[in-house]
């Protein structure tokens, strides 16, 4: 069981659930509700009659900005510095060797998160093109060798996604004619990349923008029979914050 010191004595997992819901101010239910945990699962917790699994750290840091690396081990922060969008990612790897020893970690994979969303495109991902590790739950990336994760920035996909939104792309080929009207990341031709959505005219890929302001975010197209295979993969998941 994992113990930390604080004031001279060593606190459980279970202490430090209770000591930051009280500081949250929020009943056992209060703090289960929206993370799907009934008041009695909380109560087990907190007295270390179980130990919480990997989905509830994540969800509470989620809804309630508890760092969910504090709670299992008492390291760093107990909250974190603003409500994160999901999902969780982790940037050192000693961390992501302790979240392997916790429950339910077998329901997630760690996906690499880009620095860069042209290294997406790349078969071989070098170590200095990632930033770190998406958390992520096996029902997003059945297949997660085939993932990357990378933030957009900007505000022309808006309202389905808002500038830093952090996006699951999968990479695996799938005929442009199964993309038609879906959101992909695409090179485009002066060798940018984009998080755009997809339309095909005859020779043309057309890179489409979500926003209204359609004068300020126009339709980018790449021809077809300059660059063939634009289209990097299919964002098949976004996490955004809509604080």
């Amino acid at each position: 069981m994992n113990t930390t010191e604080v004031t001279g004595k060593a606190q459980t997992p279970g202490e430090r659930l209770r000591q930051v819901r009280k500081e949250l101010g929020l009943s056992q239910s209060e703090l289960g509700r929206p993370v799907g945990v009934t008041q009695s699962s909380i109560a087990a917790y907190e007295r270390d009659r179980r130990e919480p699994p990997l989905s509830l750290l994540l969800a509470l840091e989620h809804e309630f900005r508890i760092n969910h690396e504090w709670l299992a081990t008492g390291r760093g922060e107990r909250l974190a510095g603003v409500r994160p969008s999901l999902p969780v990612v982790v940037t050192d790897p000693r961390q992501l060797q302790r979240l392997t020893r916790l429950e339910g970690h077998d329901q997630f994979y760690a996906v690499p998160y880009l620095r860069d969303p042209a290294a997406a495109g790349e078969g071989l991902i070098m170590d200095e093109q990632v930033a770190g590790y998406c958390i992520i739950h096996r029902r997003v990336a059945p297949r997660p060798e085939t993932i990357r994760c990378v933030r957009i920035s900007g505000e022309s996909m808006l309202p389905t996604l808002t500038d830093g939104s952090i996006v699951a792309v999968d990479i695996t080929p799938i005929p442009r004619r199964a993309l038609q009207g879906k959101i992909v990341c695409s090179r485009t031709a002066d060798g940018g990349v984009v998080i755009k959505r997809l339309r095909v005219r005859g020779h043309y890929a057309l890179l489409l923008s979500d926003s209204e302001d359609q004068q300020r975010h126009p339709p980018i197209v790449v021809d077809l029979r300059e660059m063939e295979q634009p289209i990097i993969g299919q964002v098949i998941w976004a996490w955004v914050d809509l604080r």
